[in-house]
């Protein structure tokens, strides 16, 4: 024997269970605010509070790869001995941190906010003991006053062979193609040159001083922004590529003139008229030429002619 619910208990009931679910989602959005209080977005934080911040993201997004302890393992290098200028360069230009370990560290956007990137640079390198932290972040000056003569001498003796003479990158062995410096930013060209990512050398303040350093900076800005002498860049790629653009597009340019003038001298004639001003049959012409020549020409049967006497 059952008993019927009636319409109006029905009703209490789910209005009930309404109430408790809006006050569950209340209880617990108070709870989220109680809990993060008095904490600081990372972009305010300094100190020890960003160390703190760096370590929590340190976890999330690099522990996997390199370790808790940062000494690395087999999907990532140890990053012991590296300083605020490499971490904060593989985090600018987008090489970190990677989607996959087995993914090639490339340039590209960066993933993390600006923040968070300060966060990491202020925590990674204190797994390193003191002492053994690679170099801080290079200070740039005022580029306009920098000499461009000195940082085109500078370029062109220590830059140059891997990255091209118009910082555009080549090749430079196996499957390494040095980065196009026109898409990199002064910051992340002065920390290259400090940290020497990948197969680049390091160039320490006792290679390049500071002032030798903005020179460089200043003529890589200055490359990407002077006008092309020639009129078209092409891609600002050097002489040698260049010139054989120009090449190729001349010489084809006239082949292709050569081919219409000869296929069209082909196919006209000069209209030949006899003494009456008759026209001639061109093709009679031709045939008759042929004959006499195939009657002189070399190994042609002589004729006798009959003696008249």
């Amino acid at each position: 024997m059952t008993t019927a619910v009636s319409p109006h208990r029905r009703v209490a009931r789910v209005a009930a269970l309404a109430m408790i679910a809006l006050a569950m989602v209340v209880l617990t959005n108070a709870a989220v605010a109680l809990a993060t209080q008095g904490e600081e977005p990372v972009g305010t934080l300094s100190g020890e509070a960003l160390i703190t911040a760096g370590e929590n993201l340190y976890g999330s997004q690099c522990v996997m790869c390199h370790g808790a302890n940062g000494r690395g393992g087999e999907l990532g290098p140890s990053l012991i001995g590296q300083g605020a200028a490499s971490i904060d360069f593989v985090i600018r230009t987008g090489r970190m941190p990677l989607a996959d370990a087995g993914d090639r560290p490339v340039h590209t956007e960066q993933k993390l906010t600006d923040e968070e990137r300060r966060a990491l640079v202020a925590f990674v390198p204190t797994l390193s003991p003191e002492g053994q932290r690679g170099p801080e972040i290079p200070e740039i000056n005022d580029l306009s006053s920098a000499s461009l003569t000195v940082g085109l001498e500078l370029f062109t003796s220590n830059c140059a062979a891997c990255h091209g003479p118009t910082a555009a990158g080549i090749a430079v062995g196996r499957r390494d193609v040095s980065s196009n410096l026109n898409i990199a930013d002064p910051v992340e060209i002065a920390e290259a040159i400090r940290v020497g990512p990948g197969v680049m050398p390091v160039f320490g303040e006792e290679v390049i001083d500071a002032d030798e350093l903005d020179a460089i900076v200043a003529w890589v800005v200055h490359l990407r922004e002077r006008e092309a002498p020639g009129g078209l860049a092409v891609g600002r790629s050097g002489p040698v590529s260049e010139g054989v653009v120009v090449w190729l597009l001349g010489i084809g340019g006239l082949l292709s003139i050569i081919y219409l003038l000869g296929d069209r001298s082909g196919h006209e004639h000069t209209d030949l008229v006899d003494a009456s001003g008759n026209p001639l049959d061109v093709d009679l012409l031709d045939r008759g030429i042929a004959v006499a020549d195939a009657r002189t020409g070399p190994g042609a049967t002589p004729t006798t002619e009959a003696d008249p006497t």
